[in-house]
């Protein structure tokens, strides 16, 4: 049986954030990419000797970043009132292959700023800002291939390049496919 070493993996080296088309180079220490989770719910049907899980879709999507600055962009958009759901948070990095060679990684999403946490003040010590998201729309490309693309308003969920709910968009009548009575 094969095994892998260090030799053999993927390392994230470096990354930044951006807010909309602003930059946060150098000003965010840390990233914590979003957890994606499939729902599910518990089924034993009769004549089943246990219970297994079965998908109902996909959790809510959160995550968060932390800023040494006081940073304008992310208080003005603290979710609040037209358009706070759909703040364009990117996370661009890049890994090390295990041929020595780069590849990008991106991941973009739509988010609602939900949460602002400011550390203390203390004299003579920079305060952090630590911001916590909940993203409706998710897309990670590594080395220019789409890897995942969730869009949770419009019922798409990509893994792996398949369309997972593209059937089902067509039978609730979503993206313009509507059979005609």
């Amino acid at each position: 049986m094969p095994t892998t070493s260090l030799r053999d993996s993927n390392i994230l080296q470096d990354f930044t954030v951006w807010i909309g088309d602003n930059g946060k180079i150098g000003e965010a220490p840390n990233f914590q990419p979003p957890e994606i989770n499939i729902n599910t719910e518990e089924f034993r049907g009769g004549g089943m000797d246990g219970t297994i899980e079965i998908p109902m879709g996909i959790e809510k999507i959160e995550f968060d970043f932390e800023l040494h600055t006081w940073d304008v962009d992310v208080w003005n958009n603290l979710g609040y009132g037209p358009g706070s759901i759909d703040v364009p948070v990117k996370f661009y990095g890049y890994m090390l292959t295990p041929g020595g060679t780069e590849k990008g990684v991106q991941i973009y999403t739509r988010s609602l700023i939900k949460s602002i946490k400011p550390s203390k003040v203390e004299p003579g010590k920079k305060v952090t800002l630590s911001v916590h998201l909940v993203a409706n729309y998710y897309r990670q490309v590594v080395d220019g291939n789409k890897v995942t693309e969730i869009d949770v308003f419009n019922k798409v969920t990509i893994i792996g390049g398949v369309d997972k709910t593209a059937r089902a968009r067509t039978y609730l009548g979503i993206g313009g496919i509507a059979s005609s009575l």
